[in-house]
């Protein structure tokens, strides 16, 4: 599971947040990581697994969060500082031969601005969010 995003931006830090919660419950078989931003060497950590869960902050969802399956691109991106789970996909299957099951957990955020902690509307829907993704994890699948 890997959660991104910026907690210096408000509700941008919903995925190292969901990242920070989900590790401390210690779920069996369920690694946890942080970071800003996606980067090349997430690559390898989503190789080492056969599920893959990013989870991220999002604008204009209609429900606190969706949760949809993430292919891999269909080639392999530029190499830059920041990457799409989609690119991380690419990079993890070209260079390790390694197709985890993907998924995308997007929760909406509410505020943008500069400073650390969620608004209380994200705090909500990172509390669902993590709820389903929780069961997801321990089998209960869908």
């Amino acid at each position: 599971m890997i959660g991104f995003g910026n907690p210096g931006r408000g509700d941008d830090g919903l995925g190292p947040a969901a990242a920070e919660r989900l590790s401390a419950r210690a779920i069996p078989g369920v690694a946890c990581d942080a970071d800003y931003q996606l980067g090349l060497e997430d690559a390898l950590a989503c190789a080492q697994h056969d599920v893959v869960v990013f989870i991220d902050a999002a604008r204009g969802l209609r429900r606190p969060y969706t949760f949809t399956k993430v292919e891999a691109a269909a080639a392999m991106p530029a190499m830059s500082h920041t990457l799409r789970p989609e690119a991380v996909l690419a990079i993890a299957a070209e260079l390790y031969d390694r197709r985890p099951d993907a998924r995308l957990l997007a929760v909406r955020g509410h505020r943008w601005t500069i400073g650390e902690g969620l608004s209380a509307k994200a705090e909500k829907n990172l509390a669902l969010a993590l709820k389903f993704l929780e069961n997801f994890l321990k089998g209960n699948r869908s």
